[in-house]
């Protein structure tokens, strides 16, 4: 089979559909991916999981918790050091590249307190955890709640960042409670009475969506380092918004200081203006969100991010994923008639995958890659699809692991869910100087993941008295023949010619990230596909 028919056969094998239930069960070559590894791990099993495009595993630590609820360690990130930062309810651990343990704690034991659903780390090594913070009712009542409330209970939220210290200790160095930041329209004769539409900095203590005692539930927690601010997912409020991290815990707990001068109030608030009476149902954007995210990079950095498991804030039958554009001028928000804009979305998406509309009751996630792309989890399903900025699908991968077991290729996998997976690029610091362990597919066979891999790696000498050198390179890359080159063209990893050179014995790469690339030779109607790595 000549070269040219290879990779023709090969960019239909990967695009074509496939039976397969369990790994990479869709690859659209013909339309571009974000290059770089997807970090995940299923919430019934103790394994966190770095795979390629191909789903090959490329590096693999273990939770040392067991995979019992509340346990297993379903929040995961990689640092840029090259370091896991893991987390369940009751631990939090550090471990190098290789599993080693470097530092851990238990919340309970350090603190007296469990943390819940998420934690962010910071530039500075500290970490970002969400702690639920309860009051009795009477506490609540001199608050100004409405005194009708039946539950002995409230659940409020409450923001901690932890300082770790040696292999296993740590310090509380700055906290934020949301109890600090309340209105109230129903007693003039309690604290925080005030005109709620005029105060939307601070949050309703009476608002009420048929949640009880437990009224925010927030999900998410995120951190700009650029704004110095941290933005909240709240499910139960149906709302996203962003506080000052720049305030000291005296200033986070007042309403002055800080770099924006409003100490912990709300700088920003978004998806449901009827908790600070400026809407009503219609202008609800967001229901049940999770995973608020500030873009990095590419066409839309700056902007926000958000899984909405109620599509378009009201619609139960579909999930639904936005770019929200929050207009801030350098960290300052503005308002229209009394609202925090935007007005709307900047994109959106809804649509169906493999055939099956996004529909995620809970949990869920979305990541914006550098290319514009969408990367979404879909909790309960355990799979993670790469969509573009058209809606196209261009990439499936679903969960083959649960409770420590591999499913084979054509089994319906079960328990296999996620709570989030992010997608490094291939020039993520941690990924510098570190031994990639490929140990490829976790599951018994997957025909998508072959074909994959070996469109990367294709090359079986067409072109025998051909040499390509040195390999892996830093800039020139040289080749040499007897007879004369007519192209060299160089592909990134998604299949698109990003350089090309024409009767040239070399080609340069300097402008080039560190990663693999494809690069093709071509010798009248020969060619020859040599995989480089650039380093």
């Amino acid at each position: 089979m000549n070269k040219t028919l290879l990779l023709m056969t090969l960019l239909f094998l990967n695009y074509a559909m496939s039976q397969e239930t369990v790994g990479l069960v869709y690859n659209n070559v013909n339309l571009e991916k974000s290059p770089g590894y997807t970090l995940f791990t299923s919430l019934n099993d103790n394994r966190i999981l770095l795979i390629n495009n191909c789903g090959e595993v490329v590096n693999q630590w273990t939770s040392d918790w067991g995979t019992a609820p509340n346990q297993t360690s379903r929040m995961v990130y990689l640092l840029e050091n090259g370091n896991l930062l893991l987390g369940s309810g009751f631990n939090v651990q550090i471990k190098d590249w290789n599993n080693n343990p470097v530092w851990g704690i238990n919340y309970q034991d350090e603190f007296g307190f469990r943390i819940h659903h998420d934690i962010e780390p910071l530039p500075n090594g500290n970490i970002l955890v969400l702690v639920r913070d309860p009051y009795t009712n009477t506490e609540m009542f001199d608050a100004g709640l409405d005194t009708s409330f039946t539950e002995d209970t409230l659940v409020l939220e409450r923001i901690v960042e932890i300082q770790p210290v040696g292999t296993d200790t740590a310090n509380i160095v700055w906290e934020w409670k949301l109890f600090d930041h309340l209105v109230q329209e129903f007693d003039a004769s309690k604290a925080n009475f005030g005109v709620v539409a005029d105060n939307p900095q601070l949050l309703d203590v009476n608002y009420e969506d048929g949640h009880g005692t437990n009224p925010i539930h927030a999900n998410a927690v995120e951190y700009n380092a650029a704004l110095d601010q941290i933005a909240v997912s709240s499910r139960h409020l149906k709302e996203v918004f962003i506080i000052d991290h720049s305030t000291t815990t005296v200033e986070a707990a007042g309403h002055t200081g800080g770099i924006y001068g409003k100490g912990g109030d709300f700088l920003w608030r978004w998806g449901n203006p009827e908790v600070y009476n400026r809407g009503t149902l219609s202008d609800r954007k967001l229901g049940r969100q999770h995973d608020i995210k500030w873009i990095e990079d590419g066409p839309h950095a700056g902007k926000l991010s958000v899984f909405s498991n109620d599509g378009y804030g009201t619609d139960l039958a579909a999930s639904s994923i936005h770019i929200i554009d929050q207009n801030d001028t350098n960290g300052v928000y503005a308002m229209s008639a009394g609202k925090f804009l935007p007005e709307d979305y900047f994109w959106s998406y809804d649509g169906t995958v493999m055939g099956e509309i996004v529909l995620e009751g809970s949990r869920s996630g979305v990541q914006i890659m550098s290319n514009g792309n969408a990367l979404i989890c879909e909790t309960n399903r355990g799979r993670f699809t790469e969509v573009n900025g058209l809606g196209e699908v261009v990439w499936v991968y679903e969960i083959p692991t649960a409770q420590n077991n591999t499913f084979n290729q054509f089994e319906t996998p079960i328990g296999t869910g996620s709570f989030r997976a992010h997608r490094y690029p291939e020039n993520y610091p941690a990924f510098s100087g570190v031994t990639f362990n490929n140990t490829g597919i976790i599951e018994d066979v997957n025909s998508i993941s072959e074909n994959c891999s070996n469109l990367l790696s294709v090359g079986d000498q067409v072109l025998a008295e051909l040499s390509v050198y040195p390999n892996p390179t830093k800039d020139i890359l040289n080749f040499n023949s007897n007879d004369r080159i007519d192209t060299i063209e160089v592909y990134n990893i998604t299949g698109k010619v990003i350089l090309k050179a024409e009767n040239a014995d070399y080609i340069n790469l300097s402008d080039l990230t560190d990663g693999m690339y494809m690069v093709k030779i071509s010798i009248g109607n020969n060619s020859e596909v040599i995989k480089i790595l650039k380093q």
